[in-house]
């Protein structure tokens, strides 16, 4: 199993922008000691939801002082960026980190990214399938000519070329049929968020596996893409049940009040299809520890709450949101901790 770890840079209404960043950090630099495999950022504009609207600077800053932790763009917002520019900065990041680069791409962004960057939502999906193509080829290291419905190039040759080959492992956030299908076509891994049940989890895993050999893959490569893709879960571990419940109830519910009114549809926050709304709704604390969607309490009940996932999904890779908003760094960090000795992580 390899376990990774998630960060929104979520703000708590008591917490400083750069508190935020000073806890995340901190979180993130404690990863590799610790053993983990990862941690992944997520790219968010113009909101309280997510702080880091440049997750690759923000890469950077952890490579320099990391040397075996992988970092994930968790995800980038591909339909945002020009696919060249976007090739060309994780590019860099992927060599000076040493080939450590994971690439998750999405489309998810809220109305007012689309009017921002000039983008238009209606065609978000195509634009992250073409995109996707278009930076495949700036990764190949020779010049290359392109024809595309949104992007073109002639005799283009994007340097430098990444450090892993054929290049940085990609991924695609799947929190839809129509994503996962998408997925499955391209050949490529999922990302799933933590608030899709487990019997939803069950059912777009066997979407995915149709809609991949119907796109003409073999078996084995659709194995392996199962094998690398990730699941995702809430988790907070600490020494007593009733501890773990009191200290992350106040952190998580305001995650999920923020999630609930940006991805709602009088704020036009996101993609129409790009998720089921239904699954992000608000609701008591109580109804997501006894879902399964928030994994919170001692570290053995956590191991037997997590290993029930992992036996009714089949994932191999966890990405676990700890940094909740407004949670003591000291309490994240611990709970990082209890995990990985309970889990024997790295």
């Amino acid at each position: 199993m390899d376990y990774g770890l998630f960060f929104l840079m979520q703000r708590d209404d008591e917490w400083s922008e750069q508190a935020v960043y000073d806890s995340g950090v901190e979180q993130m630099l404690a990863a590799e000691p610790l053993g983990y495999h990862s941690v992944w950022i997520a790219e968010h504009h113009f909101n309280d939801y997510g702080l880091c609207p440049a997750p690759p600077v923000l890469a950077a800053y952890v490579a320099a002082r990391t040397r075996a932790l992988r970092l994930g763009m968790g995800v980038s917002l591909l339909p945002l960026h020009h696919p060249v520019d976007l090739a060309e900065q994780l590019a860099v990041l992927d060599v000076v980190s040493g080939g450590r680069l994971d690439v998750g791409i999405g489309r998810g962004g809220t109305l007012q990214d689309y009017q921002t960057f000039q983008s238009d939502r209606g065609d978000s999906r195509e634009r992250v399938e073409e995109g996707l193509a278009l930076m495949r080829e700036c990764w190949t290291g020779r010049p290359f000519d392109f024809r595309g419905r949104f992007h073109s190039a002639e005799r283009l040759h994007a340097r430098p070329a990444p450090a892993q080959t054929p290049h940085p492992p990609l991924f695609v956030a799947a929190n839809s049929e129509d994503s996962v299908r998408s997925a499955a076509r391209m050949g490529l891994p999922t990302l799933s968020s933590f608030f899709v049940p487990v019997p939803e989890l069950q059912r777009r895993h066997q979407i995915y596996r149709e809609a991949a050999r119907a796109a003409g893959h073999s078996a084995s490569a659709i194995e392996d893409c199962e094998r690398r893709a990730w699941g995702m879960r809430v988790v907070y571990v600490a020494p007593s049940h009733g501890d773990a419940v009191q200290e992350s109830e106040g952190p998580f519910m305001r995650y999920q009040g923020r999630m609930a009114r940006l991805r709602s549809p009088d704020t036009g926050g996101s993609i129409g299809d790009s998720f089921d709304r239904s699954l992000v709704r608000l609701r008591p604390y109580r109804e997501y520890l006894d879902s399964g969607l928030a994994l919170v309490g001692t570290p053995s009940q956590v191991r037997k709450a997590l290993a029930e996932y992992v036996d009714a999904t089949g994932y191999r890779r966890v990405l676990l949101l700890m940094a909740l908003p407004g949670l003591p760094t000291d309490l994240a960090l611990r709970s990082m901790r209890l995990f990985a000795e309970e889990h024997h992580v790295g």
